[in-house]
């Protein structure tokens, strides 16, 4: 019997069916405990916590991920999923006392379970674009001052398997505008030890200092040359490879995942302090990592089904 491959959006369709926001929510709230306390009372007066540490992390993540939901929306929601109403400025208090690396580790924490499935990706694509405020500032452009708004970067280690069509956000990073890709991409490799894997990226990261953080980790660059009038003496850089065919087959997934986000317009936030931008950055990356897991989670009984179609 022929085998037949479900769609993308059947398994999208299987996500809501069998994995309610309620599950979606425990899921998150599962991972979070693992990893321990977000954050701890600051002093013994006071009154105590309403509900634990890790449960404001991982509703305030769920809320984020699953409506990019403003501190008023939680406090609505929140005697649907964790029993009590809480006031939208106690959810913001505790966001902000949330550390960026629990963030990280949450969203690294739900790309292992997904490597767990699937292996090693066959490519870690590195990608960056902008994170826009909803508030202004002034700037000199151009000899004058004008008004813009406010924009920071948001760098994101995209992890690929070519043969399954599957993307997802392995590490990511928020930082301020003024960062290159570049230095953004050195430093998502640093604490990795990614062992044989393409790393394709397009001309904004065609510096030397990518080339050698590449090839420290096992990494074999893809990376599109820039043009440059007098040439480049850089070692790695020579070292690397680029092939046309294969670059144009590992890169473009690359832009699904901004793509996304730009869709839904969480790359627009209306927080203020940089790093509560930071820390957004990276939740809105976990929703791709958590949505792929689970997509593979039913991917088998869904293959079973159309076997017997």
């Amino acid at each position: 019997m022929k085998h037949i491959e479900p769609t993308y959006w059947q398994k999208y369709d299987q996500v809501f069916k069998r994995f309610s926001y309620k599950k979606i929510y425990e899921m998150i709230h599962g991972l979070a405990m693992k990893l321990g306390e977000p954050f701890a009372k600051q002093s013994a007066r006071g009154p105590k916590l309403k509900l634990p540490a890790t449960t404001y992390a991982s509703f305030i993540a769920f809320e984020i991920i699953t409506g990019d939901a403003h501190f008023r929306d939680m406090e609505q929601d929140s005697e649907l999923f964790v029993i009590k109403h809480i006031d939208h400025s106690t959810f913001q208090r505790s966001f902000e006392k949330i550390s960026y690396e629990y963030l990280q580790r949450l969203l690294q924490a739900c790309a292992a379970l997904l490597e767990s499935l699937l292996g090693t990706a066959a490519a870690y694509i590195p990608d960056s674009t902008v994170v826009t405020t909803r508030h202004y500032h002034e700037i000199l452009y151009k000899g004058k001052m004008r008004r813009a708004k406010k924009t920071y970067k948001s760098h994101a280690l995209v992890g690929y398997y070519p043969d399954k069509g599957v993307i997802y956000v392995k590490t990511s990073e928020g930082t301020d505008h003024h960062v290159s890709d570049s230095a953004g991409a050195v430093s998502m490799l640093e604490d990795y030890d990614l062992g044989w894997a393409y790393l394709p990226a397009d001309r904004g990261f065609d510096y030397e200092c990518v080339y050698r953080a590449a090839e420290e980790k096992g990494l074999t660059s893809i990376i599109k040359k820039q043009k440059r009038k007098n040439g480049c003496k850089s070692k790695y850089r020579k070292r690397s490879m680029y092939r046309e065919p294969l670059y144009r087959h590992l890169r473009p997934p690359v832009e699904n995942n901004f793509g996304g986000l730009e869709n839904r317009g969480m790359l627009v936030t209306s927080l203020r302090k940089p790093e509560n931008i930071a820390k957004y950055n990276v939740i809105i990356h976990l929703r791709q990592t958590l949505f792929a897991y689970l997509r593979q989670t039913v991917l088998g009984l869904l293959t079973q089904l159309c076997d017997k179609l």
